[in-house]
């Protein structure tokens, strides 16, 4: 199993996380450009992970894998990243951006990995290449945004 395979739950999960703060950070930004911006990545990674999750199956937990600890990665890192964004909101636009732009091309990166991994169904890999490139767009926005904070 590769590391993206073991990895597509918590991909996720970091989608299902990024979906919220987005939406949340949406609500909280008075520019209305930016506040589309973030709407329109909540609504990117909320179809993604709604796509994932129907093709992913769960994986049954035994009795080994609930007692082992699961090794700390770049993944579970990006999670804790967008949970303490939401909690202590940067005052800086520039801070903000350049945390989000970041996480963003960590993930970007990530999927691109999934992509090319063919331990996953087609299915998953085309999906993974659609959010990459919905992504791509998104990105350069955000980025747009950092430099003009």
């Amino acid at each position: 199993m590769t590391d993206t395979t073991s990895s597509i739950s918590d991909l996720i999960e970091i989608s299902e996380d990024g979906t919220a703060f987005y939406e949340e950070a949406a609500a909280k930004v008075k520019d209305k450009k930016v506040s589309t911006l973030f709407a329109r990545l909540a609504k990117a990674k909320s179809d993604l992970a709604t796509e994932l999750s129907g093709e992913v199956k769960p994986v049954a937990k035994t009795k080994a894998s609930k007692t082992t600890k699961k090794p700390a990665s770049s993944l579970v890192e990006l999670s804790k990243v967008y949970a303490g964004m939401r909690k202590q909101w940067p005052d800086s636009p520039a801070e903000r951006f350049t945390r989000m732009a970041e996480i963003e091309g960590q993930l970007q990166t990530t999927f691109q990995k999934v992509v090319l991994d063919r331990d996953h169904s087609f299915v998953v890999r085309v999906l993974a290449k659609q959010y990459v490139s919905k992504a791509e767009v998104l990105n350069k926005e955000l980025r747009a945004c950092q430099r003009n904070a």
